[in-house]
C-alpha cells in the first residue's frame, strides 16, 4: 500500500499514538510536544494517525529522529515512507546523517535499524530524582548564579570541551535548545566560572537537567556535586520536584554523582546513526 505524508491535524493525534505505542510495546518514548508541527511527518489512515516522525535539527549535518508506528500498521511501509520523506528534506538542507533514539526494551527498533545498516552509537540512562539529597555544606567561595548574555562564549566553549564538539557544533547545539522554557546557571568558584548547568522547565512541577559540564581543568574538585545540588535546590524553590536527567551508560563518574544526589535509573535509550 502507498502512503501519503501529511501535516499533523491535531496535537492530540500524536499524543494518542505515542500512548498507544508505549502501552503496546511496554516502552517509554516521548515526542517533544512543543515541537509538534515544526519539523515532523505524519501518515493518516482516514482520520487515524498511524505513523509519525519527529526530527530535531540539533546539528547542521545531523538530525535526531523519533518515530512511532501504530502496531496494527507495522511492516506495511509506514516507517519507510516517513523516513524517506525526512531524508529528502534533510538532504536538501545538507544533512548527512540521522540519529535514531529508541527505548532499550523495544523489540523492533534495533532490528529495523540494523537492517538499514545503521551504526550503534551509545546508550543513555534516563534517571529521575527519587530521594533528594539536598544537604550541602556552606561554601562562601562557591556559588551558582543565573547566566547572562555575557556568559554565552563561556557556556558554548565549556559545553564543546565537555562533549567533544567543535566550536561551531557547540554553538549550533546551543542555538537549537535555546528557548524561554530553559534556564542556565554558572558555577563560580573563588570568583571564577568553572561550569555550566541547564534545565528544561517541562511544567510547573517538572524539569529536566541537561547540558551539565565542569571545565576539564576544574574537574575533581567537587564542583560538579555542588552545582547539581544547588540546581536541584533552585528547582525545588520554584515547586519543580519532579526532576530527571540523562547520562551515558559508560560515564561511571557521572552515574555515581547522580546517584549520590538521589537520582535512580529508570530506563535506557539506544542511539543509532544512519548515514543518508
Amino acid at each position: 500500500m502507498e502512503w501519503t505524508i501529511e501535516k499533523v491535524k491535531q496535537k492530540t493525534d500524536v499524543l494518542q499514538l505515542e500512548k498507544c505505542v508505549n502501552d503496546h510495546d511496554k516502552i517509554e518514548l516521548k515526542v517533544a510536544s512543543d515541537w509538534i508541527g515544526e519539523k515532523d511527518y505524519a501518515i493518516y489512515d482516514g482520520d487515524s494517525l498511524v505513523g509519525y516522525l519527529q526530527a530535531f535539527a540539533y546539528l547542521p549535518t545531523e538530525w535526531e529522529i523519533n518515530a512511532f508506528v501504530d502496531p496494527d500498521y507495522r511492516k506495511q511501509g509506514v516507517l519507510k515512507t516517513l523516513v524517506d520523506a525526512a531524508k529528502a528534506d534533510a538532504k536538501e538542507a545538507g544533512v548527512e546523517a540521522f540519529t535514531f533514539v529508541f527505548d532499550e526494551n523495544s523489540k523492533s527498533g534495533g532490528g529495523v535499524l540494523e537492517h538499514w545498516n545503521a551504526e550503534y552509537r551509545m546508550t543513555e540512562y534516563n534517571m529521575t530524582l527519587k530521594k533528594a539529597q539536598l544537604f550541602l555544606k556552606a561554601d562562601p567561595d562557591f556559588e551558582l548564579r543565573e547566566a547572562t548574555d555575557a556568559d554565552r562564549p563561556f557556556i558554548v566553549e565549556t559545553l564543546g570541551l565537555a562533549f567533544g564538539n567543535a566550536p561551531e557544533e557547540a554553538e549550533a547545539i546551543y542555538q537549537a535548545i535555546e528557548s524561554e522554557d530553559r534556564i542556565t546557571y554558572i558555577g563560580v568558584a573563588h570568583g571564577k566560572p568553572v561550569g555550566v548547568i541547564r534545565a528544561f522547565l517541562a511544567s510547573e512541577t517538572a524539569a529536566s537537567i541537561h547540558a551539565f559540564a565542569v571545565r576539564p581543568e576544574e574537574q575533581g574538585k567537587g564542583y560538579g556535586k555542588k552545582m547539581l545540588k544547588l540546581m536541584v535546590q533552585a528547582l525545588f524553590r520554584t515547586g519543580r520536584t519532579q526532576i530527571e536527567l540523562d547520562v551515558e551508560t559508560d560515564n561511571d563518574l557521572a552515574l555515581e554523582l547522580y546517584k549520590d544526589a538521589g537520582f535512580a535509573v529508570e530506563r535506557g535509550y539506544h542511539f543509532y546513526i544512519l548515514e543518508i
